[in-house]
């Protein structure tokens, strides 16, 4: 039986060559130049016999995959892998040297903050030269397989499982477009779990989220499919938990057209299904409420219309040609109650129990608007 020590088996190292004039350090991170025209074999483009030290976009320029450089937030998506082993080390470049491909291997890497062994989250980060914590201008790339405390703001190397295929990560024209405030995590998993440490501000879109942190006052947003909060929240200043939000934020930019729809939140039910013979219910937007216990303080309503800053509102509600003989339709109790939306009047109303009103709340004070079953002569 063969056995290994020193080096993951899986650790597969290739010769690159460094275009910066950084210093090289092991375990330093590296992307490919991808939109380079330099090619290294040296041959023309155009009837491949000539020589030239360029070659022109589609025709297969070998240095887009030899050529690597420092991170940048243009190039974060063309990870490379990091330097291998210590012969470059202190040396400046450009030169060759080895580099670890990211393939999942666990290898050393250059790390400027804490790490707690298969926990913390390693990121590439625009002219940093070591992995660390997920700020702007990064993407997450590898987890520490060590538990170290003594490299927060001291880069140095230790172990880290090498694999961006673990996150997915959502490229712009520039990883700005991910700026947040220090002490966020712009993740984008299909599971995450904060136990501690959880984010008062910031975006984290995944599919499934269960948050166990304790939330302190902020704002989190959170575009997911199901959210699982068990964590707590006794902050003193507001603080907001939004599970499945779409928000549309207009700043700095220019609307002159007529023709322009705007939708913080679209949702819309189209189609032509072959059979469409019986539905129990269709509906574009469906609210549902069931806290099941009513908070001791606060309110809760089917739907909550607020504004938010400066605002210009024409309607509430605008109807666009509705295809229908209804406004609305009610269904559900029609007995006396308190919670009732549609109230039977008894003693508030001459003609008996079966007509019906609106109960209304303005202001702390009851009132009804009555509805008849027909409009009169």
């Amino acid at each position: 039986m063969a056995v290994t020590w020193g080096l993951d088996p899986k650790a597969r190292a290739i010769r690159v060559y460094y275009e910066g004039e950084s210093t090289i350090y092991e375990g330093m991170p590296l992307c490919y130049n991808y939109d380079t025209t330099d090619n290294w074999m040296g041959v023309s483009a155009a009837d491949y016999t000539a020589e030239t030290g360029t070659t022109a976009e589609g025709y297969q320029n070998e240095g887009k995959f030899i050529r690597v450089e420092n991170p940048s937030a243009s190039n974060l998506a063309h990870f490379a892998g990091v330097v291998a082993g210590c012969g470059k080390q202190g040396q400046t470049g450009p030169c060759v040297l080895d580099m670890y491909i990211p393939n999942g291997a666990v290898v050393p890497v250059r790390c400027d903050i804490d790490t707690t062994v298969g926990i913390t989250i390693l990121a590439l980060t625009s002219a940093s030269q070591e992995l660390g914590a997920l700020v702007a201008d990064s993407r997450p790339v590898a987890i520490a397989m060590e538990t170290e405390t003594a490299l927060d703001g001291t880069a140095d190397i230790t172990l880290a499982k090498l694999d961006p295929s673990l996150f997915s990560f959502n490229y712009g024209t520039s990883a700005a477009a991910y700026a947040v405030s220090t002490g966020t995590y712009p993740v984008n998993l299909e599971y995450v779990e904060f136990t501690s440490g959880a984010p008062s501000v910031g975006f984290i879109q995944d599919n499934r989220l269960l948050y166990d942190g304790a939330m302190t006052a902020g704002q989190l947003t959170v575009d997911n499919n199901y959210l699982h909060f068990t964590g707590t929240n006794t902050a003193a200043g507001k603080s907001y938990l939004r599970g499945s939000v779409d928000m549309v934020h207009l700043d700095g930019c220019t609307l002159n057209s007529a023709g322009l729809f705007i939708a913080g939140c679209c949702a819309q039910l189209g189609g032509t299904p072959t059979a469409f013979t019986a539905c129990e219910r269709a509906a574009a937007l469906w609210v549902d409420i069931g806290v099941g216990t009513h908070p001791d303080a606060g309110s809760i309503s089917l739907v909550y219309l607020s504004e938010n800053g400066t605002s210009y509102i024409d309607a509430v509600f605008q109807l666009r040609t509705p295809r229908t003989d209804y406004f609305a339709k009610f269904s559900g109790e029609e007995t006396t109650g308190a919670h009732h939306y549609i109230y039977a009047m008894t003693a508030d109303h001459t003609t008996g129990a079966t007509d019906k009103a609106l109960k209304c709340d303005v202001a702390g004070v009851t009132y009804y608007i009555p509805l008849f079953d027909g409009l009169g002569a």
